[in-house]
């Protein structure tokens, strides 16, 4: 049978390193990595803001504080009740919107109860409000004073005339790069100045920063890859209720690191405020015995599991109709809340600028995200006379429109993304990088300890691939336990070194037979099993060379 790579291979340098010590050296020279020894981000827009909220909360006025609805927002309102307890500060409200409701961002009728029904005198938005404009003026207005703490792409016309902190204004491009609870973290650090407040918060306002860092997939830069690793560390040792049996619900192993993290824990926390109200999150947060609430993030997470199949399948059959088409633009009978991450598996599987969306009655709301290299919000902005609401990041926004102008969105970013192809038409053509030749010599425990140090891994600081070859022992198709239909292929293959190594190939059908000289492209992890650990090859593609 014959057979052919699924992507592009991309070398990162042509190095071959001997010893595990080299082998990071290579990984961080060819990424570029600059790791970061220690966190500053000065007083760049938060001296002004620091003045305002610390004569609020000591003559109690009240503070509401405003938050997006999923890990990056949710935790960043966690992060503001834990500060304001710990310095025993009450007179708070916090407010989530309702994605079904009332959507992505601020909204002027949420915003006015909050100051004429909760009658707040200052409004804190977190990992939102950067194009809050209204909102900001009716506070103005109302002598209520605004701050925005969000991370989002600035649009100058839309941005609020107000307090703002925003990463994307810090002169360092390396802390611009910050999440919502990033951003959160650094405000509540130096707010600290100020108050007596316990060494432990730290510890746990450091975890759920690490969290956010890592679910809202920002890039991992010095300065993100610190704090993540640090919030990792900081997950295991806190004692809060919520994050120890959140922890344990989700780890796959005796330690945690950022899968268990990116996979398991924030898809559950993500998944309430998909399919119920995020504020079920913040409950939980709060509660100091959680157990019917991570019961509840369970259920919510098994039901997203199965709505996002099911708009994966109807999505796949219809871009079929749009097969030469440099982006997928589809609506359908869509649960809002799922269509994001619905849009992600499609970009894997399509290798093209996704955008779904739930088509109502006169009104569509969805999701976009993007492959490598292509701005989804550069291109909404574009055609942003035709949304009534979009933003978000290059990677990833959110979007509301007039049914009416579906098919004039359609061509519009179409035309855009066929300008963009003709430049580069190399970021429509599925890629799989690895970092070099990995010597049969190193594939031990070593290496797995050696790259321990470079954890976490994650959105622009993936996770190490290398090259390997040699030529295949035995081949073995495993079947799905469900349908019976052949689904994964395990491949032993004898290396230079005369050894007899195992790679696994998950959701991938390999016709290789023994004798087959072959190369693949693999990450290296561990193999937990009956108490067993063991080193683990796992493939990310493979071709036969001679």
């Amino acid at each position: 049978m014959s057979h052919r790579r699924f992507s592009q291979w991309n070398p990162l340098g042509d190095a071959v390193p001997t010893t595990p010590f080299e082998l990071l050296e290579v990984i961080r020279k060819q990424r570029g990595f600059v790791p970061q020894t220690r966190l500053e981000y000065g007083d760049h827009g938060l001296r002004p803001i620091i003045d305002v909220i610390v004569k609020a909360i000591r003559s109690n006025k009240r503070i509401a504080l405003y938050a997006d609805y999923d890990v990056d927002g949710t935790m960043s309102c966690v992060s503001w009740i834990w500060f304001f307890r710990a310095i025993g500060f009450q007179n708070y409200i916090h407010y989530i919107p309702c994605r079904f409701k009332e959507g992505y961002g601020l909204n002027l009728e949420a915003v006015r109860h909050l100051v004429d029904v909760e009658r707040a005198q200052v409004v804190i938005t977190m990992d939102t409000g950067i194009t809050a404009n209204q909102e900001a003026a009716f506070c103005a207005s109302r002598g209520v004073e605004f701050i925005c703490t969000d991370h989002h792409k600035i649009q100058p016309e839309k941005m609020p005339d107000s307090l703002i902190l925003n990463p994307k204004l810090h002169p360092d491009p390396a802390y611009q790069e910050l999440c919502g609870c990033g951003i959160t973290f650094v405000l509540l650090r130096k707010l600290a100045d100020h108050f007596i407040v316990p060494p432990t918060l730290w510890i746990d306002l450091l975890a759920i920063a690490g969290m956010a860092t890592i679910c809202d997939v920002v890039p991992l830069n010095g300065v993100n890859h610190r704090l993540a690793r640090q919030g990792v560390w900081a997950l295991s040792q806190s004692r809060r209720p919520i994050l120890r049996q959140l922890l344990t619900s989700c780890q796959s192993q005796d330690s945690t690191d950022e899968k268990d993290i990116g996979f398991r824990l924030g898809p559950r926390i993500n998944a309430v405020g998909r399919l119920e109200h995020a504020d079920v999150v913040i409950q939980a947060f709060l509660d100091e015995n959680p157990k019917d609430l991570i019961y509840q993030m369970e259920a919510c997470n098994e039901r997203r599991r199965r709505i996002q199949g099911a708009i994966v399948e109807e999505a796949r059959h219809l871009a079929r109709d749009h097969g030469d088409d440099p982006i997928l633009f589809l609506g359908g009978a869509w649960h809002q809340g799922v269509v994001g991450i619905a849009a992600s598996k499609l970009v894997e599987e399509f290798w093209r600028p996704v955008w779904l969306f739930e088509r109502q009655d006169k009104i569509c709301k969805g999701s976009a995200r993007s492959v490598p290299g292509f701005d989804v919000t550069a291109a909404m902005s574009a055609a942003s006379g035709l949304f009534a609401k979009y933003g978000g990041h290059a990677a990833a926004g959110g979007f509301t429109f007039s049914v009416d102008h579906e098919s004039g969105l359609r061509q519009a970013l179409t035309e855009f993304a066929a300008d963009i192809k003709r430049e580069h038409p190399t970021l429509w053509e599925s890629k799989v990088s690895y970092d070099c030749l990995l010597s049969p010599e190193l594939i031990d425990f070593e290496l797995l300890d050696a790259l321990e140090e470079l954890k976490p891994f994650g959105h622009g600081f993936e996770e190490p691939k290398f090259l390997v070859q040699g030529e295949v022992v035995s081949t073995t198709i495993l079947k799905d336990k469900i349908t019976g239909q052949p689904r994964h292929t395990s491949i032993f293959y004898r290396g230079e070194d005369h050894c007899t190594h195992k790679v696994m190939f998950f959701n991938r059908v390999l016709p290789f037979a023994k004798g087959d000289l072959v190369q693949m492209i693999l990450s290296v992890g561990k193999n937990h099993w009956q108490g067993q650990t063991s080193l683990a090859l796992y493939g990310q593609d493979c071709d036969r060379f001679s």
